[in-house]
């Protein structure tokens, strides 16, 4: 553990301690959340940041990792402060409306609350664009200074997280649909509900959270770019047919 600690620093000391930040935020709110029992959506008010310090935490550490294989010096410091404000955009303002008592950024019902959905929803797309790039980078950079399983492991583990996005995006898209005085019963339904659509929420997991497990699997465990390749094509396929599944309501839980 120390080891790789030393070496997170030394390849990206930013990202290292912002990523140590939103894991005390993590800590912080769950802390609060055995205190506090104000419920949002018939779930803890605190539920919601929580999930966001911890994912964002991870995230931040491994683009601080990935990110350190960018050869052009000026190109990762740019990217590092772009990835750092993007999602602290994203943490604050899901700690605002969980202290508000709101669903995240998904409330669109007071000028304030709209205001505060299309900046986090404008953040989305930045972070989206952001990341496409990051993508692009890894694809197109003639020489690299890791293996080509590796290589391979974050290049596709790249292309799921953004399908993850997507699908996010497509949450974000229906609740802008919604009017004003459906907002919480379109919640309801486009992400939890058992009688319209199935649940995005699982797609959605799996995609973001392939930018680490692709990888992390490459580089232990696979031998060579046919294994990453195979086995990111059945990641990939499963994770299409948990979203079919939830377009049309079947759930495996």
């Amino acid at each position: 553990m120390a080891t790789v600690v030393s070496e997170q620093l030394k390849r990206n000391s930013i990202l290292f301690w912002y990523g140590l930040i939103n894991i005390f935020f993590f800590v912080f709110c769950f802390g609060i959340s055995l205190f506090d029992k104000t419920e949002v959506l018939g779930k803890n008010a605190w539920y919601n940041p929580m999930k966001y310090y911890l994912s964002i935490g991870i995230f931040i550490w491994s683009m601080g990792w990935y990110l350190y294989f960018l050869n052009n010096i000026v190109q990762r410091k740019i990217l590092t402060w772009c990835l750092l404000i993007t999602s602290f955009i994203q943490t604050s303002i899901a700690l605002l409306q969980s202290i508000r008592g709101l669903p995240s950024f998904y409330t669109n019902n007071t000028p304030f609350n709209n205001l505060v959905f299309n900046f986090q929803l404008t953040n989305y797309v930045v972070f989206f664009v952001l990341m496409l790039v990051i993508t692009y980078l890894f694809y197109f950079q003639k020489k690299n200074s890791k293996s080509q399983h590796f290589t391979w492991g974050i290049r596709l583990g790249m292309i799921v997280f953004l399908t993850g996005l997507l699908i996010g995006f497509y949450m974000l898209i229906n609740f802008i649909n919604a009017s004003d005085n459906s907002y919480d019963i379109a919640l309801k339904e486009i992400v939890f509900n058992k009688k319209k659509q199935g649940n995005f929420i699982i797609p959605f997991f799996l995609g973001i959270h392939g930018l680490q497990i692709i990888p992390l699997l490459s580089f232990y465990f696979f031998q060579n770019k046919k294994q990453v390749v195979n086995f990111t094509l059945l990641y990939f396929i499963m994770m299409i047919v948990l979203l079919f599944m939830a377009f049309i309501n079947l759930s495996i839980f």
